[in-house]
């Protein structure tokens, strides 16, 4: 047997120094790897953050500085998504089918725009006392969104002589009007008229049935006869651009039964986002008729415009690089044109895309209120006749102006004031994100208008 050497006995004093040493040791290696955990946790926690910011609160849009943040760009964009799928047709399942997103792309615009005349048109009621009560919001969403199943006969006039072919329409719709109006429900009379007498091909073979239609889906004309017809009247021959419509309703339905209703509420909204937008657009024809109101000036300042346009070189991921190289080529030549001092309707002809090339660019008169952008009517108003612009470019082109005339008491004509008044109300929106110094944040739109 091995002789078992005995080990040494340790003091009390010793065994105390080998525990403290050990604790030592023990507090050591928990700091580190406290400080490891921490580090590490924080790691996660701020990419967490880091992700939520950008994902949520990271500006979309600065109004008079403040922020709008991209989560609620986002919840519009889905709103205005929904609007896309139901316009297209897009069954639900097919939302990313490859086939639709760069139509889909472009609501981004639509949704980024839409925030920003929200802010402005708030701001406005606010400063103006202007209040839509929930009885017109709500009378607008039952307006917008009901739906009614119609019928119709079509007369068109036929023949050279306008008068005389419109003359002839107009009996034969009465006379197609006061048959049905005998037998409304008579189906069967409905499929015979509509076989031998409608001018729609589209319904004639199948009694004139529309099926149910909504707000906006046919001619004015159209519309406000049938929103005053009951279930069963037939109307009198109604007149639009196609001719003569003898119209039947049938039935009326709620705003529940919509299908852009109906697919905005499974997408995780409510009936009080589509309020919401209902009371938008009447604050929207609130402005318009305020902005019309006070549009048209006469006589007034003009300027006589000619113009070079051509398209906004834009890469895009899988484009087309050689347009885009071609584009950028063209914007060059045009500027190497200018610093060779070629005359400025010369340099139209040959490289604008626009049809007024052939006449060097000629736009003719503007006044206040023609033009698309502020900014640029702004610089325009403020050169002499022979003067050139600055070259401006958004998304879709690039453009430079010359001022060939001016006229600072100059009358509008009809088409001018017709052109100031359609385009008041973009004018007065114009103003107002100069005004509050909107800026678009989201990636690919700084330079939407």
């Amino acid at each position: 047997m091995a002789r078992r050497i005995p080990l040494p006995r340790l003091t009390r004093s010793q065994r105390t120094a080998r525990w403290q040493r050990e604790r030592r040791q023990q507090t050591i290696i928990v700091t580190i790897f406290s400080a490891i955990l921490f580090f590490s946790l924080g790691l996660v926690a701020w990419a967490a953050s880091d992700r939520y910011y950008t994902a949520n609160l990271k500006p979309a849009v600065m109004y008079e500085g403040r922020v709008v943040p991209l989560r609620e760009y986002k919840r519009e964009l889905g709103y205005q998504y929904v609007r896309f799928y139901i316009d297209f047709g897009v069954p639900p399942g097919y939302e990313n089918d490859p086939r639709v997103l760069q139509q889909k792309g472009e609501y981004e615009g639509v949704a980024l725009e839409g925030i920003v005349e929200q802010l402005i048109l708030d701001d406005a009621a606010r400063a103006d006392g202007v209040v839509i009560d929930q009885a017109a919001i709500d009378a607008r969403y039952t307006e917008d969104y009901s739906e009614y199943h119609a019928r119709h006969i079509l007369v068109t006039p036929k023949g050279d002589d306008k008068d005389l072919a419109d003359k002839v329409a107009a009996a034969k719709a009465r006379a197609i009007a006061d048959q049905l109006k005998q037998s409304p429900n008579d189906q069967n009379l409905w499929n015979k008229l509509a076989e031998s007498e409608s001018d729609d091909t589209g319904t004639k073979g199948s009694g004139g049935d529309l099926g149910f239609v909504g707000k906006g889906q046919f001619v004015k004309e159209f519309e406000e006869a049938a929103k005053t017809l009951q279930p069963g009247q037939v109307s009198d021959p109604v007149k639009s651009q196609f001719g003569y419509h003898i119209i039947q309703v049938i039935e009326r339905r709620g705003p529940e039964e919509n299908v852009f209703v109906k697919r905005v509420l499974s997408s995780g909204y409510t009936v009080a986002d589509v309020k919401a937008h209902a009371r938008y657009d009447l604050l929207r024809e609130e402005y318009t008729k305020r902005a019309q109101d006070k549009a048209i000036e006469s006589p007034t300042a003009q300027l006589h415009l000619a113009w070079i346009t051509t398209a906004t070189p834009f890469p895009s991921a899988g484009g087309d690089f050689q347009t885009y190289s071609d584009q950028l080529k063209k914007l060059s030549d045009i500027n190497r044109e200018f610093e060779k001092g070629t005359d400025f309707a010369d340099i139209a002809k040959q490289f604008s895309d626009d049809s007024t090339k052939e006449k060097g660019g000629d736009l003719g008169w503007f006044a206040h209120g023609m033009l698309d952008k502020i900014a640029i009517e702004t610089e325009l108003f403020a050169l002499k006749p022979g003067d050139r612009s600055a070259q401006h470019a958004d998304r879709v082109q690039t453009v430079w102006y010359k001022i060939l005339e001016r006229d600072d008491a100059r009358a509008l004509d009809d088409d001018q004031k017709k052109k100031i008044n359609d385009n008041a109300y973009p004018y007065w929106l114009q103003q107002q994100k100069k005004a509050h110094d909107v800026q678009k944040l989201v990636p690919g739109h700084e330079l939407d208008g």
